[in-house]
């Protein structure tokens, strides 16, 4: 069983390594086969998939990154996460289910700090060689509409 502190430690590392920009660490916070999802809410209650971001293996996770930090050309941008409290939906022997609130803002260096997404993240923790990591991770956000700049995960 995955006690409460490790998940804790678990998201903190999660978001630092995203708001630290070390993108090459985050592939790694997934299982091999994983999936990974940022879809708009009105798709996630009626059961549709269609997602705006979507992966199905950590390999994928890997290209993503790659495209970002090596092909793409954008503005230079900083992002911060403003994660809520922990909810832990379901636990078992093999996984946690966990719920919480999501809020995203980007800051580019000419220009005010601007929300780029309030969502909720539904995930799946495990234990995977020895470590936690997500096997599901689905955020699902609050509006039909996301600015373009949405290029970094969340």
């Amino acid at each position: 069983m995955i006690e409460r502190d490790a998940l804790r430690d678990f998201y903190d590392d999660y978001y630092n390594i995203l708001d630290d920009v070390r993108l090459d660490e985050w592939p790694a916070l997934f299982t091999e086969a994983c999936i990974y999802r940022v879809i708009p809410r009105e798709n996630f209650e009626a059961g549709y998939t269609l997602s705006t971001m979507y992966a199905e293996s950590r390999g994928m996770l890997v290209d993503r990154v790659m495209g970002l930090t090596r092909t793409q050309m954008y503005a230079p941008r900083y992002y911060r996460r403003f994660p809520g409290p922990l909810r832990i939906v379901s636990a078992g022997a093999e996984d946690v289910r966990t719920r919480h609130n999501l809020l995203m803002v980007q800051t580019l260096i000419d220009k005010q700090t601007e929300i780029v997404l309030s969502a909720v993240c539904h995930d799946v923790v495990v234990v995977d060689e020895g470590r936690l990591r997500l096997r599901e991770r689905i955020v699902v956000f609050d509006s039909e509409m996301i600015p373009n700049s949405l290029i970094y995960p969340a």
